[in-house]
């Protein structure tokens, strides 16, 4: 599948009723601009700069460049009418008029329908865009990641002086819950393993996996002692090992599946 076929895949461009295309899903935002002079379809030009910021494109004067070259392809693609792509501005004045809320609710309604199998676990972490601000600071957010589906389930902006990476999480987690009702494991390194969080987890009915160190002494030690007596299980499903008889295989480095059993106390 094509970059342009992830929008418009089993419709006509510019359908409203494609909702199983990301265009489909655009086209349900709402147009914040005034409609007198507009020439260029709301949806079109949002379709163009997902689209430009996939391929790689940093800004808006490179997805304007870009989208000039491939004008024969976009044009039809997402129901452009006008010989030539708009200039950067046209992009930008759009982009900066949206809701973003809204765009993340829609976006995060269409994975759900395109996804076969629903998350059930997600990994929270902090990361930093190579982009940057207006400022030329770079973006820092806290991302949702569902490993299973390599899938991003949400992220939101973390820094200049608000609210911490643990406190944003807490503070979404209602909003995450709501659009991925199947998730029910949130797992994170150390910075999360916070008493507010894991109650408001708990408190959604779901579960979480926490690192625990050693700068926390007392839940580590608490955590240690309750785990003393635990007997070792194997894997539930199957091992990735590294053959310990490579040399009998000709040291060709293959690897080889095992089935386990879980094992018994």
């Amino acid at each position: 599948m094509t970059r342009c076929e992830l929008f418009t895949t089993g419709t006509d461009a510019m359908t409203p009723t494609a909702t199983d295309s990301l265009l489909g899903v655009f086209q349900q935002l709402t147009d914040p601009r005034d409609p007198r002079g507009v020439r260029h379809p709301f949806a079109g030009l949002l379709a163009i700069v997902f689209l430009g910021l996939l391929s790689r494109q940093p800004d808006f004067a490179s997805i304007a460049r870009w989208a000039k070259r491939h004008w024969t392809v976009l044009k039809p693609a997402f129901g452009l009418t006008y010989r030539c792509g708009p200039h950067a501005t046209t992009y930008s004045r759009a982009a900066a008029l949206f809701s973003v809320d809204e765009f993340r609710t829609a976006l995060a309604r269409w994975l759900a329908g395109a996804m076969t199998t629903a998350p059930v676990t997600a990994a929270v972490d902090g990361k930093t865009s190579k982009q940057a601000d207006d400022d030329g600071d770079p973006i820092h957010v806290l991302n949702v990641f569902a490993h299973g589906a390599n899938v991003c389930l949400a992220d939101w902006p973390v820094g200049d002086g608000k609210d911490t990476e643990p406190e944003v999480l807490k503070a979404r987690l209602d909003e995450l819950f709501a659009t991925w009702p199947g998730l029910r494991v949130l797992t994170g390194d150390a910075i999360f393993c916070q008493r507010p969080l894991a109650r408001a987890i708990i408190g959604a009915g779901r579960d979480y996996v926490l690192v625990i160190k050693d700068n926390q002494p007392d839940l580590f030690e608490t955590a240690r002692t309750a785990f003393a007596d635990a007997a070792a299980e194997s894997a539930d499903a199957t091992v990735l090992e590294k053959s310990a008889a490579r040399s009998r295989r000709g040291a060709s480095g293959a690897t080889r599946r095992r089935p386990t059993t879980r094992g018994r106390r």
